[in-house]
């Protein structure tokens, strides 16, 4: 550190001593040669002299910087960020180029890579400049600073600022609003579905009551509340097992872009779970399993899916991992009576082992597989068998979420 600022500042002594070497040699020419071009070339060397030690003396510390990031950020949304600049001093500089330091993993989604810009400022007092990321990707990032740099007209004088303004941006899963449940319903011919299929209302009505403030206006029994004259709101009764534990299988079969989709697209249809869940005030919980596993409790409330959501959020997919062990090993601790849900991208002998030992038990279990795109044979005759053990067994498929809802609604 000691090394690098002694070179600095030599550097500094050898360009103040050029500076002054050429402006003695002109006055001494101006000196001796006399006339008006001379003495001309002296004086307007002088004024650039002078500009230049103003900006080897004006500091960019009296920059004041701030930045301006959405918050809420969802998957596949766009971003914008916008970088302010305001100066005490409206001195002219040259030029003020402005970087925004981010972390390297929005600067791979960043299209070209680039969130610099340059000035000509004038007096100005205030620089904005934005830049926009189209497609975001779930996960965590990270803002570090900004960085100013100017110069004199000849660059021998250079400038460098760096401002420190740290900062977090947590990008949620895409999600999909559900509004029907579908997995009690069979699917012994069909099963290449899309996630709407996976979805049907869990409630059955068991009576009514008077409206109260608060209550959904799609839950007024409108029958009732013909007959009595005033409003009444239908009264549910929870199916037996209305626990859901969803297992998400986060190992990645392979590095193929494939597996990265369908790793994706797990997340979203257990996004859209969590929060379906919390919308109808059932009881979930969540286990992630894999190198890291996490593990949330069935439970309820907006607190517990915020805790679920923010998991969701930053988790990363692991490579070989065996799924089926680890789940061999939470086995004792499933809830009595709880609906399993399971997530996974690929199907192997060992995972379709467990599923058999799953359900020996009498749990009720309900496997997604997340299509990768590939033909595999073996995994299809895997998915058979799981179904012939009697899980309700799913193939979800169809790339776009979106899309495949939209056309599970309409059959």
């Amino acid at each position: 550190m000691k090394r690098s600022s002694l070179l600095h500042f030599l550097k500094l002594v050898l360009k103040i001593i050029f500076v002054a070497a050429v402006f003695g040699s002109l006055f001494s020419y101006a000196m001796f040669q006399g006339g008006f071009v001379s003495w001309f070339l002296f004086y307007t060397t002088t004024v650039l002299v002078i500009l230049m030690l103003l900006y080897a003396a004006v500091p960019l510390g009296s920059f004041k910087v701030s930045r301006e990031v959405e918050d809420n950020v969802i998957a596949g949304s766009e971003l914008t960020v916008t970088v302010t600049i305001r100066r005490r001093l409206p001195f002219p500089f040259l030029y003020l180029s402005v970087k925004d330091e981010i972390g390297e993993e929005l600067a791979r989604i960043l299209p070209g890579n680039d969130t610099r810009i340059i000035f000509y400022p004038g007096f100005k007092r205030e620089l904005v400049f934005s830049y926009t990321v189209p497609e975001m990707q779930r996960g965590e990032y990270f803002f570090y600073g900004v960085t100013m740099e100017t110069s004199d007209m000849f660059g021998i004088f250079h400038k460098r600022k760096f401002k420190a303004l740290e900062e977090q941006l947590l990008v949620y899963p895409n999600y999909h609003n559900i509004e029907k449940w579908t997995a009690y319903e069979k699917h012994e011919t069909e099963t290449h579905i899309s996630s709407m299929d996976f979805i049907e209302d869990i409630t059955s009505v068991a009576g009514a009551r008077e409206y109260v403030p608060g209550d959904k206006l799609t839950s007024i029994d409108w029958k009732v509340t013909a007959r009595s004259s005033k409003l009444m709101t239908k009264e549910f009764e929870e199916f037996l097992g209305q626990n859901f534990l969803v297992i998400f299988n986060n190992n990645l079969p392979d590095i193929n872009s494939g597996s990265y989709t369908a790793y994706e697209k797990g997340i979203e249809l257990v996004t859209s779970l969590t929060l379906h869940a919390n919308r109808k005030q059932l009881k979930l919980g969540l286990w992630t399993l894999g190198s890291s596993n996490k593990a949330f409790p069935v439970d309820t409330g907006t607190a517990h899916q915020k805790q679920i959501i923010y998991h969701l959020s930053k988790v990363q997919g692991d490579f070989g991992v065996d799924f089926a062990t680890i789940l061999k090993e939470y086995e004792k601790s499933i809830p009595y009576g709880t609906t399993l849900f399971i997530v996974s991208a690929e199907l192997t002998d060992t995972m379709l082992e467990t599923m058999r030992m799953l359900l020996s038990r009498r749990n009720q279990v309900y496997f997604c597989l997340i299509s990768r795109g590939e033909n595999d044979e073996r995994e299809q005759k895997r998915f058979t068998q799981l179904r012939r053990y009697g899980a309700e067994a799913y193939i979800l498929s169809g790339g776009d979420l979106d899309e495949a809802l939209d056309r599970a609604a309409a059959n």
